[in-house]
């Protein structure tokens, strides 16, 4: 893992901690589900004595550059994730749950259709698939059948010098 890739695991997590409206929490978590034209986030903090149920809540990053708001920072995180293994494609879901203590926990699925509160139209997944093509062994089902009616083309690995 690059060090520009902890750095935005770092940076997302010091968003979501910074605006957790709560003054005592025990956990707090950010779930992203993506396609290139396409992101929901859901972000929840848990304070385990007061309110055991999650609370919803919204990163405050209006004030920051553009480049710097949670939505780029996890769509950056994922071109760099898939341009470090570009024959598996880009993950889908992210999970990051940060604990008081400091610590955080990063979850990545690849396979699973995302479950979008407003699920986009197959042509976007085709043009998810377009800008981040996998091979066919890392291409689930469900996505097999979009690029199937898409008439796009697997990953090829590059040859061996």
């Amino acid at each position: 893992m690059t060090d520009e890739i902890q750095n935005l695991f770092q940076h997302i997590g010091q968003l979501a901690v910074d605006s957790v409206p709560a003054s005592e929490w025990d956990m707090v978590t950010v779930t992203i589900r993506a396609i290139r034209s396409y992101v929901e986030e859901n972000v929840v903090y848990v304070h385990k004595e007061q309110q055991p149920v999650p609370k919803t809540f919204i990163i405050n990053d209006r004030g920051l550059e553009y480049a710097e708001r949670t939505t780029p920072s996890f769509e950056k995180l994922r071109q760099l994730m898939y341009d470090e293994a570009p024959f598996r494609g880009a993950w889908y879901t992210a999970v990051m749950t940060i604990t008081h203590d400091g610590k955080f926990n990063t979850e990545f699925e690849y396979e699973e259709k995302p479950k979008f509160d407003h699920m986009p139209v197959p042509e976007a997944f085709a043009q998810d698939f377009e800008r981040f093509p996998r091979n066919e062994e890392s291409t689930p089902d469900w996505l097999k059948d979009i690029v199937q009616q898409s008439g796009l083309h697997y990953h090829k690995p590059e040859p061996l010098a």
